[in-house]
């Protein structure tokens, strides 16, 4: 099968339904873990309670996220609103603790889910080469949603460089008044990619991104063994 021929192939890096599903369980096994059976049902109380209001009184924040599908509009106001159902409770530097670590935890579930990982890997050809093009599938539709506004600077045999303009969290977490989690989605990829780069002999070298200060996300994903000894500088 060619790498083109993968059902998220062209899609702006999607979460099919079984990854959602399998977040879901670790989020929730994280809050019982956490709150109490009893502490967890008034957190899920408190999430559809934020949820409403933040389809209430953000509408426009509401339908840009639908422009990139609406699960994603979906997931972003469920994550604002499990934020803010937790910080009612511990206060609002804790919730942000609590949602990075969580995130971090399910990263390697989802990139694997939204790669097709283990269909991506018996792709014909090279492996680098097909994670190569599944990205610059994904970075095209991912203009035209406006989602992540995104350049290519480089794509050559060892190396695909980018740079991404706009954040679709960015924007998204502080229009519903989240500034905290702006950068979840900088940490879910640190703590998924690697798992993705053995898989896929690639790694990924980031030294900048909107959400920590950046003027832009700078990404560079190097065939294994031509990057520069650098990935500990990645944001």
């Amino acid at each position: 099968m060619k790498v083109e021929e993968l059902s998220m192939y062209g899609k702006a890096l999607e979460k099919p339904k079984e990854v959602l599903r399998k977040q879901t369980k670790v989020v929730f096994n994280l809050l019982r873990k956490e709150f109490g059976l009893l502490g967890f049902i008034k957190i899920i109380l408190g999430v559809k309670r934020h949820t409403k209001r933040i389809y209430n009184d953000y509408p426009e924040a509401i339908e840009k996220a639908r422009s990139a599908g609406e699960a994603m509009a979906k997931e972003f106001s469920t994550i604002g609103a499990l934020f803010c159902a937790i910080a009612d409770k511990r206060g609002r530097i804790w919730a942000k603790e609590f949602i990075t670590g969580m995130t971090q935890k399910i990263a390697p579930v989802s990139l694997s889910g939204m790669y097709q990982l283990s269909e991506l890997v018996k792709c014909d050809g090279d492996v680098f080469n097909n994670f190569k093009e599944f990205n610059h599938a994904a970075l095209i539709e991912m203009n035209r949603t406006g989602a992540w506004e995104n350049n290519i600077i480089n794509k050559t045999d060892d190396l695909l460089e980018f740079k991404v303009s706009s954040c679709a969290n960015v924007e998204l977490f502080e229009a519903i008044g989240c500034p905290e989690l702006n950068t979840i989605g900088c940490d879910h990829d640190l703590a998924g990619y690697p798992l993705i780069g053995e898989a896929v002999q690639c790694e990924l070298i980031r030294p900048c991104t909107l959400a920590k200060g950046g003027e832009y996300c700078h990404f560079h994903f190097y065939r294994k063994g031509k990057a520069p000894n650098t990935a500990h500088l990645n944001q």
